[in-house]
């Protein structure tokens, strides 16, 4: 049985089913896993912060709303240019001859006497298409008024629309959240420091703007008063403070120093911590400028440990430009890495240079100068001691790390581990 764990802890597909049921805050798509509950005013808010909530939405309610809005300014006006009408008089008709009984010489609204006549007669007003066989005239000032509230509002709704519809298909999240990131993420050493290390891709080729990364680390944390937080936030320090140049699939790196949310986590830990590291993408597209973001997480169960990712970008000598082999972009490769936490290492690394430096004055006090001996003495000893001053130049010398190899302990081979 032990046996039989030991290699599911190996296995990435194991990782893989094991990532997929974690509960996350951040999917692998980028979406938020966050349900807000009895929320007050909440479609009061929505309806203040209108023309937000229609570029935000999806295009059958957008465009359902587009809709309803001419229809309703329509019909409205239409019941309007009626009562306006029926006000003046022009709807009642002498049932013998058929002559209009209202008052004035004219009809406020020639050629229109059914609530269809002044329908056709408000869409052909707002559209601004011209009048046919239904026209204003200049016996009522209170039509000539109302003519002139719907031409202002049908231009309002028209520049409304317009201004929504370009927000929308312009929108840049939609491009900028098509930035690839790596399923998987890893800890391994970079110049003697363990590092935190995931990669991403401008899939696109939108090359952003004053593109930026920056990860969190969220955790259960209580405090010294026993307060249980639920996900407190850690920011982890990303090398070149998270600005990036998008040119080709790049690794993000986070050393893990004594500022680091990961200081104390080990090899072993790992399996065991529940935590969630969100990654963040901000910056602007080169076609608008307009500033988004794109979001993955990633739990222990995706973090490998004691791996890299391969290298992927080769010069291609033939056509003089560089390749990158997108298709490899999670592709990792084993490599020898301490179990231990970087706390750990820290203090291991800091126990080896103090034996080492120990050592070395220890050799030099050896080799401290003796009182010059007498010619007689010299020839007598000439023999002896010169084999034995060459021992000691030659262990003077030699290297620190081959004197300590035999007190280091040997370096195990890691593996994967997942959540």
């Amino acid at each position: 049985m032990r046996h039989v764990r030991h290699r599911l802890r190996r296995d990435p597909e194991h990782q893989g089913r094991r990532a997929i049921r974690s509960s996350r805050v951040i999917n692998k798509a980028g979406e938020r896993n966050v349900l807000f509950l009895n929320l007050p005013q909440k479609s009061v808010r929505f309806v203040k912060d209108l023309v937000t909530t229609l570029v935000e939405e999806q295009w059958r309610y957008t465009l359902t709303a587009f809709m309803l809005s001419f229809f309703s300014s329509w019909i409205l006006f239409a019941i309007l240019w009626y009562l306006v009408a029926y006000a003046h008089g022009d709807l009642i008709f002498d049932p013998e001859t058929g002559e209009r009984l209202g008052d004035g010489a004219m009809p406020c609204v020639e050629g229109a006497t059914t609530f269809a006549g002044f329908l056709l007669f408000s869409i052909e007003t707002q559209v601004s298409t011209g009048y046919g066989a239904k026209v204003p005239t200049e016996e009522c000032p209170e039509a000539m008024f109302l003519l002139i509230v719907q031409i202002v509002i049908g231009l309002v709704i028209d520049a409304a629309m317009v201004g929504i519809v370009y927000a929308k298909m312009v929108r840049p999240p939609k491009k900028i959240s098509d930035m690839k990131f790596s399923k998987k993420a890893v800890i391994c050493q970079r110049d003697g420091k363990l590092c935190f290390v995931f990669r991403l891709c401008d899939v696109k080729q939108q090359h952003a703007i004053e593109t930026k990364v920056t990860a969190v680390l969220l955790e259960q944390r209580r405090s010294l008063e026993g307060e249980v937080i639920e996900k407190n936030e850690s920011f982890m320090k990303l090398e070149n403070n998270g600005r990036i140049l998008l040119m080709w699939p790049i690794t993000v790196c986070h050393v893990i120093d004594s500022e680091s949310p990961l200081f104390d986590i080990s090899a072993k830990d790992l399996l065991e911590k529940k935590f969630e590291i969100v990654i963040t993408l901000t910056g602007g597209t080169m076609t608008t400028g307009q500033v988004t973001e794109a979001r993955t997480s990633y739990v222990p169960g995706e973090i490998y440990w004691g791996h890299r990712f391969q290298n992927i970008i080769m010069y291609d000598r033939a056509h003089e430009h560089y390749v990158a082999h997108n298709e490899h972009m999670d592709v990792l490769e084993p490599v020898d890495t301490p179990l231990c936490s970087a706390r750990r290492l820290e203090e291991v690394l800091k126990e080896v240079k103090q034996f080492m430096e120990h050592d070395r004055e220890r050799e030099f006090d050896d080799l401290e100068i003796k009182p010059e001996p007498t010619r007689q003495q010299e020839d007598e000893d000439s023999d002896s001691d010169g084999g034995l001053r060459m021992e000691q130049l030659k262990s003077s010398c030699s290297s620190p790390k081959e004197e300590t190899n035999s007190n280091q302990p040997a370096r195990v081979e890691t593996f994967p581990v997942a959540k």
